[in-house]
């Protein structure tokens, strides 16, 4: 390639960089609509960080704006979808707090919930955020009967309280394997008592029988095999409980 090609080559390189920057930035004087359709379309690009940066400034720049409101909620998204999951944990709680009869409130209690969600781990792992998150899912559903939010809200607290009490059953199970019979039938107990529809409460019959039977609690060993046995027929748990008459 020869000298004059090179430079044409690279001017139109240069051109081609210049255009692409120019069309992600806003012309001079843009107001609130604007920069809050800039927003979504950035958004729209999964430029998540970019969207955040964007609306850093957009309340105290548009303190009266109707889209004021609109880019705070859309910021808590933007956080979320980073993986900023305390930022987005922040903003949400924050416009909650400023807005608390906004129409759109029960969203901002919704991605709040979800910020809490995501940062749960396992049942062996604190249980702090699961907690929350059922707070905040319970709360929406409580306050927002009728939205939408508060039906997704729904269908992830069953997961939630099978966590908890899953924590609760593998708490048990350490006490029970360390002959602390007492301390490991309150565990259990708790999972009879407070999930009941969760997967963790046939095992947890099961162990809440055998932590009677082994502190000599023959009378209440059997009566929860038999409650085992009535409500489980069919559960390998209910065939190991036979044992406890």
């Amino acid at each position: 390639m020869n000298r004059i090609s090179l430079r044409f080559t690279s001017l139109l390189l240069l051109l081609l960089m210049v255009s692409a920057c120019a069309k992600d930035e806003l012309a001079p004087g843009a107001g609130a609509k604007d920069e809050y359709a800039d927003a979504k379309r950035l958004l729209g690009k999964g430029e998540y960080g970019t969207v955040a940066m964007r609306l850093d400034k957009f309340s105290s720049k548009y303190p009266y704006s109707k889209y004021t409101t609109k880019a705070e909620l859309l910021r808590v998204f933007a956080a979320y979808k980073n993986k900023e999951y305390i930022l987005s944990e922040t903003l949400a709680t924050t416009f909650i707090a400023r807005h608390p009869k906004h129409r759109n409130v029960d969203y901002a209690k919704y991605m709040l919930a979800m910020t809490h969600l995501r940062q749960t781990g396992s049942p062996s792992t604190d249980t702090t955020q699961t907690k929350n998150a059922i707070k905040i899912f319970n709360q929406l559903l409580n306050e927002h009967p009728n939205s939408d939010y508060a039906s997704r809200g729904k269908k992830h607290l069953q997961k939630l309280y099978t966590t908890l009490a899953k924590h609760e059953l593998e708490v048990g199970k350490y006490y029970f394997d360390e002959d602390l019979y007492v301390a490991a039938a309150n565990r259990f107990q708790t999972v009879v008592e407070k999930y009941q529809t969760t997967s963790a409460i046939e095992e947890a019959l099961y162990l809440l029988a055998a932590s009677y039977a082994e502190m000599g609690l023959s009378k209440d060993a059997s009566q929860t095999a038999r409650l085992l046995r009535h409500n489980y027929p069919n559960s390998s748990w209910s065939d190991k409980a036979s044992s406890f008459r």
